[in-house]
């Protein structure tokens, strides 16, 4: 077994294809089974699972190319080390967050990145936390940011941080006042604008409302949030959200936003990374990066309503 023979492995793993790796690794593709045939034989495990579309890793691969990154990043890092001239960190980051964490962590990363990390190009998808997993799990994003909710036994969910939610009112709504708090039976009983059942946050508020055997009033499901957000301003509904997603709209003085007390509704942001690709040092390193952008955002006031 030598480094040579981990690079291509790793490539053939990240493509999911002996075709398209050869091709990327410009060898030919019977050269490149060889080396996949040596290293089972070396170490008397199939590494591969062959299907109609390519190559999947087994569990035995996957914990191979996890080694052979580790190997591979620690021998260019002594050989940075050795000579002084450790490589800065550069290649291609796609990130999936969901639409209202895009709202207000998109922009600020993209500027952020460009300044810090100027040879790292940054790619984000947003979508709900459901589809940011299963970008995850097919290989279209490296890394996710999504809502705790389901739980995969391929990827590792880190905390960020908690947000808090918010009763939101139409500020022009009889007897609204900005910051007045409300007692989580008197949120749940007004008529409310929320997201379609398969919105995580829908999700979230439901299990509070049947803990507390509340029968919610939904008048209307909207999933686009300058929709929702219209219609609770004319005063068709009120809606639950965390606080950043409505500040323009406070400061305006279109909208409230009315603390719930007696039983708090929060949810956790998580960094989710997954299990079932190799890692690298520059997906790693940017996810501490990420991490440690999100915080300063909190402790700045930046993000509003929300805990570290």
């Amino acid at each position: 077994m030598d480094l040579r023979q981990l690079r291509y492995f790793i490539q053939v793993v990240e493509m999911n294809s002996i075709t398209a790796a050869a091709e990327r690794l410009n060898i030919a593709q019977p050269a490149l089974s060889r080396v996949v045939k040596a290293l089972e034989d070396e170490l008397d495990a199939s590494l591969l699972r062959r299907h109609g579309r390519g190559v999947m890793p087994t569990e035995e691969g996957i914990r191979l190319a996890r080694r052979a990154k580790t190997i591979l990043e620690d021998v260019e890092d002594m050989a940075g080390d050795i000579s002084g001239n450790r490589a800065p960190l550069s290649g291609s980051v796609t990130l999936g967050l969901p639409p209202t964490v895009s709202d207000i962590l998109a922009t600020h990363l993209i500027e952020r990145t460009m300044q810090t990390l100027p040879d790292v190009k940054l790619r984000i998808n947003s979508g709900f936390s459901g589809h940011v997993q299963d970008w995850l799990l097919r290989g279209k994003v490296d890394l996710g940011v999504a809502y705790e909710g389901q739980r995969s036994p391929s990827i590792k969910a880190q905390p960020i941080i908690i947000e808090r939610l918010f009763l939101i009112q139409s500020a022009k709504a009889e007897g609204a006042r900005d910051g007045v708090p409300i007692p989580i039976r008197d949120a749940l009983a007004k008529p409310l604008i929320l997201p379609n059942p398969e919105h995580g946050l829908r999700g979230r508020i439901e299990t509070i409302s049947q803990d507390e055997r509340i029968d919610l009033n939904v008048v209307l499901e909207i999933d686009i949030l300058p929709t929702m957000l219209a219609f609770v301003e004319r005063g068709l509904g009120s809606t639950i959200l965390p606080l950043v997603s409505v500040t323009n709209h406070i400061s305006d003085g279109r909208l409230i936003a009315r603390p719930i007390v007696q039983r708090t509704i929060d949810r956790t942001l998580v960094l989710m990374t997954p299990l079932n690709r190799p890692g690298s040092r520059l997906i790693s390193n940017f996810a501490d990066f990420l991490t440690t952008e999100v915080h300063a955002m909190v402790a700045s006031g930046q993000w509003p309503g929300t805990t570290l």
